[in-house]
């Protein structure tokens, strides 16, 4: 499992033949203050990559540039 913070969306991504997941966490019982988190594919599970502060996340899009 992945744990969340009232998680708004998930988005799936691939960069560099690495695959990635990151979630828009919304708030925690506290604060809408909170870290979202990219997660990257080990070969066998996601596991915790980057967090990213955010205020009530809603939504990810990935792009490229």
């Amino acid at each position: 499992t992945i744990p969340t913070h009232g998680a708004a969306d998930w988005e799936w991504f691939r960069m560099n033949g690495i695959n990635y997941l990151v979630v828009a966490n919304y708030r925690s019982a506290l604060s809408y203050n909170i870290e979202s988190v990219v997660y990257r594919w080990d070969g066998s599970g996601f596991v915790p990559f980057q967090t990213i502060p955010t205020r009530g996340a809603h939504d990810w899009e990935w792009f490229s540039m």
